[in-house]
């Protein structure tokens, strides 16, 4: 494991927002003795109606950190800036004026931290991303991009985001990805790319310390969600994760209105219409729940979701819920995502189904008959284990350190 160093992270998600690789290896890194820099997300768009509640939180933590200088600490050596910058891809102008007078703002906070030679962790391939690390960037700096994603597919610059990432990959020392698909894109400027399953807290989700009356506080839900969870009709059809608009929600409608004496449930925050699913009376919301609570909810399921559309959005999907389900045991029926039918072809452990409403159902009846023995339990987790994040973040570390060495 890497320590002693400076890291500054580029996410693409608030610090606050639902609990992903961003925030689970800037912990790992910091515990292990780094000091974090974390920039929440400069966008890789300029925003619309849709983002007003980010923009409200992102203005309030901006002004809440005015207090302290710019930079709140969160937890020991993670501090984290909530930057006010112009959406990326625009003007000549607006790239100036973010150069000139907005980004020169993270360097002086870095400075002030004391931040020498930092080790340089984006998770953007934006113009924004790659004026901000040429701004910090030194000469014993290494650069790490994380693509977690098909960028040209989320926004609608898409010559000017290829133009970005493509100068990016080409000063990156190290690249990680976790699809066959990433990578192959990523390889075609970038010799140096390593490939990363999706992680899984394994000391979180393999816990069989939860249960109802011993449970606390630190693992489990409040007593009345508990009380909810235990009360639903079986069987508990479940999904954790942002309720975002990649789901397909006109299946999930057609799904719950033809199993009405099934329970539905889905944890996690709602960022955006969801057409009327909530309304349904089998159907239970319960919005965004801390990480720590998820392997309470998930043991509650008796098959765990992954109701994604399949599209060119969707098409380098592995959601990081996979290997957290498969942890704690259950069974999980996913639609078929490219990266989540190259997940199964290795491991087969999973049901994928088309969008289908009848032929999804089949794959949840089927589910539901697979046995839950221990060694079917311990065959998911083995599978599982393989994404455990201790193994993963060592394995970065040691493509970092040779980078670090040289």
């Amino acid at each position: 494991m890497i320590t002693n160093q400076d890291i500054i992270f580029i996410s693409s998600i608030e610090w606050n927002f639902l609990w992903q690789i961003h925030q689970e290896l800037a912990s790992r890194l910091a515990n292990a003795g780094n000091r974090i820099l974390y920039i929440e997300n400069t966008g890789v768009r300029t925003p619309n109606l849709r983002d007003t509640r980010r923009i409200v939180a992102r203005l309030k933590n901006y002004v809440a950190a005015l207090f302290s200088r710019s930079v709140r600490e969160v937890s020991p050596n993670i501090y984290v800036i909530s930057p006010i910058v112009l959406p990326p891809f625009g003007s000549p102008l607006r790239r100036f004026i973010n150069r000139r007078f907005l980004l020169p703002k993270m360097k002086r906070i870095a400075r002030r931290l004391g931040m020498r030679d930092p080790l340089l962790w984006t998770y953007l391939p934006t113009d924004t991303a790659v004026d901000l690390i040429e701004m910090l960037r030194t000469r014993r700096s290494v650069v790490v991009y994380y693509c977690g994603a098909d960028f040209s597919q989320l926004t609608p610059n898409v010559a000017a985001l290829r133009e970005s990432e493509t100068t990016l990959l080409k000063q990156t020392d190290v690249v990680f990805t976790y699809c066959s698909q990433l990578v192959e894109h990523c390889e075609k400027w970038n010799r140096n790319v390593h490939t990363v399953p999706a992680g899984v807290d394994l000391d979180l989700f393999l816990s069989e310390h939860d249960d109802d009356e011993t449970a606390t506080d630190a693992v489990a839900p409040s007593p009345e969600l508990r009380l909810l969870l235990s009360s639903l009709p079986r069987p508990v059809i479940g999904y954790v994760g942002g309720m975002h608009h990649f789901m397909d929600y006109g299946l999930l409608i057609e799904l719950a209105s033809a199993r009405p004496l099934w329970s539905w449930v889905f944890v996690g925050p709602v960022q955006g219409t969801i057409e009327g699913l909530g309304q349904l009376p089998n159907v239970h919301i319960l919005g965004q729940q801390p990480h720590q609570h998820l392997a309470h909810y998930i043991r509650r399921f008796d098959v765990c979701l992954i109701p994604y559309l399949n599209n060119p959005a969707t098409a380098t999907a592995l959601p990081l819920k996979l290997n957290e389900y498969l942890a704690v045991g259950k069974p999980v029926v996913s639609t078929e995502l490219p990266a989540v039918c190259d997940f199964n072809a290795r491991h087969r452990i999973l049901i994928t189904a088309p969008n289908d409403p009848d032929a999804f159902l089949r794959a949840i009846e089927q589910a539901l008959n697979l046995p839950n023995d221990e060694s079917s339990i311990a065959r998911r987790r083995q599978v599982a284990a393989l994404g455990d994040w201790k193994s993963c973040l060592h394995k970065m570390s040691e493509s970092i350190e040779t980078v670090l060495h040289k």
